[in-house]
């Protein structure tokens, strides 16, 4: 399990719990970039007795099956059914990947990923055989964005092909099978905007989802490439699928139909380029290879079998890739132990995370504690009778139960901590450390008696600490910022009771919401925070 997918369960914890789909009970914050992983997480975990940790490892590795299942079925419904015998080409480079099995039980929402596009691929490939999208169909073609926002490309390029081409014979029919696609998208957009009061889920603020950083983008795609010589296979398919199925003529009453396989495997070779290019574009993941597996299983869907003929004879070189792959070449970062919890993990009671577990015997009881250490202060009025913040919110979060308020100190799950400027890159998704002064304001009481050192950040995120009367000023200004200006809204659009106005104001104020970007400097923000929103958006870098 990843100390990530740890925090979807405490979200699926705190909505079966009657709190929401929210991180900390009383904030409406979407900390979760898949809310139809929660849902589905929540649904087995109310039907189930199952302990949800096991749900979530057993439904990724059922789904990432599936996935390929599905894979394989679609792409042996392209080729003419002429052709008896087929290989397994696409769906042997997916599963000899290491990064594949090990993201098909994290805990996370890779195997729902997979299993979407499988699913996408059959609805698509019933339409290249002359069937209309249904509206089941059409739905699932819509769903990306619900999965992970990057799948929109998917299904951008995949609705456009239905309806662009079906609207030359029935531009209704065409009309409402975009309508039945975008009806649950753009529902829960609507919902999102006036709920959380936001464009996109928060760690896309976090990791400035919108911003290039093209030299780590390139080394994540090396990274996540080169230790398992996936240029051989993905050749071999080009040359010895692809090629041999785009050359190949149908009959002159089945021009439609060749048409239409065409512009499949278009679609998801197109799809898979322009999502590989988004991941670089961004800079990656923190995670190996995890966020470039939709695009490489993109680009072996329409593949996924091909006959056994003498013109796919190069796609053949995969066979003995596989093998070789799957036994032996490995990535040092396909290591377990980078994901936090280690190998063999699954529940929190597996790192003696349990009530009474020795990875939890700092926390004695209700009090503000700062990376495992209890502070001599009392939480803020706002938080409750007891705060914990953290680098790491996943198991954190999840084992202490969802009555403690946790402090996202990386912004993930903190709309505050995600709206700082960015000032240097580093780690993907770990640039926005929560300053010290920050962290007092939020985490400690009015009048609270704390030192500078109270608060040590490790490793890279450390930085000079002020003298204590500089602390103290720099306290004094964040508390002062927080109930000021446009942080102060800010606040009140994910705390405020969620009333008809509230979430109107919500919905009107994402955009402006999703702009707004906070001074590191406690004394900086607080001496701006009543500038006319002109002058403070002049302020804010172009992207």
């Amino acid at each position: 399990m990843s100390d990530d997918g740890f925090i979807h369960l405490r979200v699926v914890k705190q909505l079966v719990a009657g709190n929401g789909p929210v991180f900390n009970a009383g904030e409406r914050v979407e900390a979760s970039t898949s809310p139809l992983w929660v849902f589905l997480l929540a649904l087995a975990d109310l039907v189930t007795p199952v302990r949800l940790e096991w749900l979530a490892v057993v439904l990724g590795i059922f789904l990432t099956a599936a996935a390929v299942v599905l894979a394989v079925v679609a792409a042996a419904r392209i080729h003419d059914p002429g052709d008896r015998l087929l290989v397994p080409a696409g769906a042997a480079v997916v599963a000899a990947l290491a990064p594949t099995w090990t993201y098909a039980t994290s805990g996370l929402e890779g195997g729902l990923v997979l299993v979407w596009l499988g699913a996408a691929a059959v609805v698509l490939a019933g339409w290249v055989a002359g069937r209309p999208v249904r509206p089941a169909g059409a739905v699932i073609l819509g769903l990306g964005v619900l999965i992970r926002p990057d799948l929109g490309v998917f299904s951008v390029l995949f609705l456009a092909m239905v309806v662009a081409f079906g609207a030359r014979r029935s531009a209704a029919t065409a009309w409402r099978t975009l309508a039945w696609a975008l009806a649950i998208p753009v529902a829960y957009q609507i919902f999102r905007m006036g709920y959380y009061g936001a464009l996109a889920p928060n760690p896309a603020l976090a990791k400035e989802a919108s911003m290039a950083w093209w030299s780590q983008g390139w080394r994540y795609l090396r990274a996540a490439t080169e230790p398992y010589w996936l240029w051989l296979p993905l050749v071999a398919l080009a040359v010895g699928a692809y090629v041999p199925a785009f050359r190949r003529h149908g009959a002159q009453a089945d021009r439609d139909a060749h048409t239409r396989r065409r512009l499949f495997m278009g679609a998801f070779v197109l799809g898979g380029v322009v999502h590989a290019t988004y991941v670089v574009r961004v800079g990656g993941d923190f995670m190996h290879a995890r966020l470039l597996l939709p695009s490489l299983f993109a680009l072996c869907v329409p593949v996924a079998v091909v006959p056994l003929a003498r013109r796919h004879l190069v796609a053949l070189a995969v066979v003995p890739w596989a093998l070789v792959c799957g036994i032996w070449l490995r990535s040092a970062d396909d290591d377990i132990e980078g994901f936090g919890t280690g190998a063999g993990v699954v529940t929190t009671d597996d790192v003696d995370w349990a009530p009474g577990g020795a990875q939890r015997a700092w926390f004695v009881g209700p009090g503000a504690y700062h990376v495992l250490q209890r502070l001599d202060a009392a939480p803020h009025d706002e938080l409750g009778d007891t705060a914990v913040s953290s680098y790491g919110i996943g198991v954190v979060g999840y084992a202490l139960g969802n009555d403690v308020y946790v402090l996202d100190l990386l912004g993930l799950a903190d709309p505050v901590t995600a709206r700082f400027r960015l000032e240097r890159r580093g780690i993907p998704g770990h640039e926005k450390p929560l300053p010290p002064a920050w962290i007092a304001a939020r985490l400690t009481a009015a009048g609270s008696e704390v030192e500078p050192d109270d608060f040590p950040a490790p490793g890279l995120l450390a930085a000079p600490l002020p003298t204590p009367r500089e602390f103290d000023e720099q306290v004094a200004a964040a508390r002062a910022a927080l109930e000021c200006g446009d942080l102060r809204e800010l606040r009140q659009s994910y705390r405020a009771d969620l009333t008809p106005g509230r979430f109107v104001d919500n919905f009107v104020g994402a955009l402006g919401r999703w702009r707004l970007r906070i001074d590191r400097d406690a004394e900086v923000e607080a001496a701006a925070c009543d500038a006319p929103r002109q002058e403070r958006d002049a302020r804010l870098p172009s992207s």
